[in-house]
């Protein structure tokens, strides 16, 4: 399966993570935001390889969607349009990330 035929599901999939997050935000308990949490991770794991690894520093929803149109826009860009806003933010959230990791070496040596 292409790359352009895998789109349309993963819009799919990223709608529903957006759906598990929203149910998340407003879990009556802790045990239900376990097992929604769970189902997140259940969904997600379904993702393509190279779209995890491309994804694994902002892989929530808004993450997952702005690295698409990142991806739609650096395969053809004279066909795909994206504001100098958008691409600020897709690498803000990506370098933001690095920064967090970077910071928490502290706590594990070599």
């Amino acid at each position: 399966m292409s790359d352009s035929e895998k789109i349309p599901e993963i819009l799919k999939l990223i709608d529903i993570l957006d759906g598990l997050e929203a149910l998340i935000e407003v879990a009556p308990t802790e045990d239900v935001e376990d097992i929604l949490e769970e189902a997140w991770l259940q969904v997600s794991d379904t993702f393509p390889e190279d779209f995890k690894a491309a994804t694994q520093h902002d892989a929530g929803a808004e993450g997952l969607r702005r690295y698409l149109k990142v991806k739609a826009f650096f395969e053809n860009p004279s066909e795909r349009s994206i504001s100098a806003s958008e691409l600020e933010e897709y690498y803000r959230s990506y370098t933001a990330s690095e920064e967090d990791e970077e910071s928490t070496d502290f706590f594990f040596p070599d």
